[in-house]
């Protein structure tokens, strides 16, 4: 115990300063001792001054390491976890991937003005929310615009019939959306029916109709109007959302205008259950199959369960295809996202790739970073070379 005091008192650096003194000392005297002598030395004063080095020696493998080394060892501990830490819990702030999905109900906004789809054969086309309909000249009537009242908007159905010498047909032209529209799409209770919810400025929303058409406008106002040749039927948008239902002649239908830049892709819907005590909104998926492939994990893919919650974040990219069918819709999204979660949100768990497995799939990287290691090992036993030599 004495012994550990005495190494660790104040005075043991001093002590073995002052041995170190003396040793040199005693050798520049023996140096000019053996100057002046020619070279003769006697073996009382070397065997004396071997002693003094062993001391010297001894007492420098007793002094106790530099608190500095403990310290850099820690510090080297703790940066190691730090850095495990990042690679192994922190996840990136975005990634690109690649979605394939049938879903019920999709919605994403437009940046910029993009054409959503070429013609669209329809059976039946009910508006909703509108301002103003304007009516074309007909065998049995002439033109004449319907406005909505102050308080309320247009609701209007029309419908091609089939029972008539003169065939109803009827088709939207290129659907042309201006920038910064939010869209959504999904499938109604209806055969073959799908509801388009367009929100945004200066909508162009118009139908070319011909032959037999009904048209029944909210109110039970009904009549059939015939149309000798192909007319359009405008509508124009009121300052809300509008509602278009499409019942397509055939199905599938494969949405030919992609890819298309969108932004604010979403596969979520607002459910609002109201019961005897008011149940609050809640977000629904509306994912029925699917996968999702990361493009900087060389494609690894995640499969997703039917209603399955992803909250995507941020969705940039292009939808590539869409493809209208009985009962569902399929989606080919590709995309950056800067977040990603299943579950709620509150408690739900982020789907972003974590550091460790980004660098996992880049073997590239762990070449180059291996072949700069090896160099620098190269470079540093020279100089160690060097200096021994």
């Amino acid at each position: 115990m004495r012994e550990k005091q005495a190494r660790k008192g104040p005075s043991a650096a001093p002590l073995q300063h002052r041995l170190r003194e003396m040793l040199r000392a005693q050798a520049e005297a023996l140096q000019d001792n053996a100057i002046r002598s020619g070279g003769q030395v006697s073996s009382e004063q070397l065997e004396s001054l071997q002693r003094l080095v062993a001391l010297v020696e001894i007492g420098d493998r007793a002094q106790p390491k530099p608190s500095r080394d403990r310290l850099s060892l820690i510090v080297a501990v703790a940066a190691t976890l730090l850095i495990l830490s990042i690679l192994l819990f922190e996840r990136r702030d975005s990634t690109e991937i690649e979605l394939e999905a049938e879903v019920d109900q999709l919605s994403f906004v437009v940046p910029a003005q993009e054409l959503f789809s070429e013609s669209l054969n329809v059976s039946a086309l009910g508006a909703s929310g509108l301002s103003r309909i304007q009516l074309p000249r007909a065998y049995n009537q002439e033109a004449r615009t319907l406005t909505s009242p102050q308080s309320s908007a247009l609701d209007v159905v029309l419908a091609a019939t089939t029972d008539s010498k003169a065939q109803g047909e009827m088709n939207l032209p290129d659907l042309v959306l201006p920038g910064k529209t939010h869209l959504w799409l999904q499938k109604t209770t209806l055969p073959r029916q799908y509801r388009l919810t367009l929100e945004g400025t200066a909508l162009d929303l118009r139908a070319n109709v011909s032959g037999t058409v009904q048209v029944s406008l909210a109110g039970g106002t009904s009549q059939q109007l015939t149309f000798v040749s192909p007319k359009p039927v405008i509508f124009e948008s009121g300052q809300r959302s509008v509602n278009l239902d499409l019942t397509l002649s055939s199905l599938p239908h494969t949405i030919s205008a992609m890819p298309m830049r969108i932004e604010d892709f979403s596969l979520l819907r607002v459910e609002d259950r109201q019961g005897p005590g008011g149940a609050p909104v809640r977000l629904v998926s509306t994912i029925l199959s699917g996968s999702i492939f990361f493009d900087e994990l060389n494609g690894e893919e995640l499969k997703l369960r039917p209603r399955e919650a992803i909250h995507l974040e941020h969705a940039e990219g292009e939808i590539s295809f869409l493809q209208l069918k009985d009962d569902r819709m399929a989606v080919q999204f590709h995309g950056r996202v800067r977040g990603m979660r299943t579950g709620s949100i509150e408690t739900g768990r982020s789907l972003m790739p974590t550091w460790l497995e980004w660098l996992k799939a880049r073997r590239g990287l762990y070449l180059f970073w291996g072949a700069c290691i090896y160099v620098l090992g190269l470079i540093a036993g020279f100089l160690r070379w060097l200096k021994g030599v």
